[in-house]
């Protein structure tokens, strides 16, 4: 883990793992309090009693006395921002919460600013921004598994899109499950409190949001990556979530702001 910012009450961190191994860490205790921000790839958590999958569209808190154990998935480059933040910021108790494409927005300018070396007094003002924003959202645990071949099924769903949030069709996700469509798409929504197609949707929109912060500006070879029937799809899609274009994410996710 890298640090890239730091200021009064807190510390902006870049965090990369590349596992050789599924097994679970063991047991450890987490300095301070730190919100973490899932920008790539997808691993388990298991954290004070709450064990499920995290992905690019959540975010967890963790205090200093919560014991954790992370599962990463062999041979893939998982990828976190970790706000280490002073106690007064926080709500103190630990939580798993489902991020809106603002909050990534806003993660990701923060993320930006804190590389290029905004001052200290401007960044703590967007860290705490970030803080306040990520914690009205909704409890991802509060969504309650109605039986664990359900949760095993969406998990499965939320894995294979994570791998590939290219895929295209609906039958060939739920055959690749050895489940009917209705069955899939009942099931996901039931246990994560959304349509497949709305967390495929979000999903891209935050691969794009990945692809262009490290850089990439073919957004036709983009479009094609992430499933999109072209150039302009990628463009409406991203406007609908951000109501911004690409050009103008760009300047805000790549570079310091005034």
């Amino acid at each position: 883990m890298s640090s890239l910012a730091r200021g009064a009450g807190f510390t902006v961190s870049d965090l990369r793992i590349l596992a050789e191994t599924r097994a679970w860490s063991a047991p450890e205790v987490m300095p301070g309090h730190q919100l973490v921000f899932v920008r790539r790839g997808l691993f388990g958590l298991r954290l004070r009693g709450w064990r499920g999958l995290v992905d690019p569209l959540i975010a967890y808190l963790r205090g200093p006395d919560d014991e954790q154990q992370i599962a990463h998935q062999p041979g893939r480059e998982d990828a976190c921002t970790v706000l280490t933040l002073d106690e007064t910021l926080t709500d103190a108790r630990p939580r798993i919460v489902r991020t809106t494409s603002r909050v990534d927005l806003l993660h990701r300018r923060m993320l930006a600013q804190a590389r290029s070396g905004l001052d200290p007094f401007a960044l703590s003002e967007m860290v705490t921004r970030l803080a306040e924003e990520a914690f009205s959202q909704k409890d991802s645990a509060s969504v309650a598994p109605s039986r664990p071949s359900h949760r095993r099924l969406a998990d499965a769903a939320r894995e294979l899109l994570v791998a590939n949030p290219a895929q295209a069709r609906f039958d060939e996700l739920a055959r690749e499950l050895g489940v009917s469509r209705a069955h899939l798409s009942r099931v996901f929504r039931a246990e994560t409190g959304e349509s497949l197609s709305g967390f495929r949707t979000r999903l891209r929109v935050r691969s794009a949001l990945d692809r262009i912060e490290a850089g990439r500006t073919n957004l036709a070879e983009l479009a094609a990556e992430l499933g999109f029937a072209d150039h302009a799809h990628l463009t409406r899609t991203i406007r609908a979530e951000l109501n911004l274009p690409p050009s103008k994410l760009r300047a805000l996710i790549t570079s310091v702001q005034a």
